[in-house]
């Protein structure tokens, strides 16, 4: 009678769940990397970013997203080369959006401060000519 260390059927049956463990393990780590690489891209890219520039993108993510992310895209690579130096505004990277042909909108109004009120530039000229 064989012992179990010499047993070729016990050997295989440990080989195979061993490559099962491994795949789902390998399996694991991939699905793992990705939300983390993609968090990643945009955390470098908003970095990047001020003066509204945020609210240009999310608008664009949200009216355009392949556009969007593929702008995304090459700014994280301008970033990681160091072409990319400076930060970027809101009226610059708005200004890029339509440059590529993408009339990206981003909600804007102008507020006037008066006697401690913040009043619409419509409040403010319907006062002024009912007056």
């Amino acid at each position: 009678m064989l012992s179990m260390a010499e047993d070729p059927e016990l050997e295989r049956i440990k080989r195979e769940k061993l490559q099962k463990y491994a795949e789902k393990a390998r399996h694991e780590q991939q699905e793992a990397a990705k939300p983390q690489t993609e968090e990643n891209v945009n955390d470098v890219v908003y970095s990047f970013f001020y003066d509204r520039a945020s609210e240009v993108m999310r608008a664009a993510e949200l009216q355009y997203p392949p556009q969007a992310e593929a702008v995304k895209s090459g700014l994280y690579k301008m970033i990681k080369s160091g072409r990319l130096a400076e930060k970027v505004d809101g009226g610059t990277l708005l200004a890029l959006f339509r440059a590529l042909g993408v009339p990206v909108h981003v909600d804007t109004s102008v507020k006037f401060v008066e006697h401690g009120k913040a009043k619409s530039l419509a409040d403010k000229l319907s006062d002024s000519w009912s007056d």
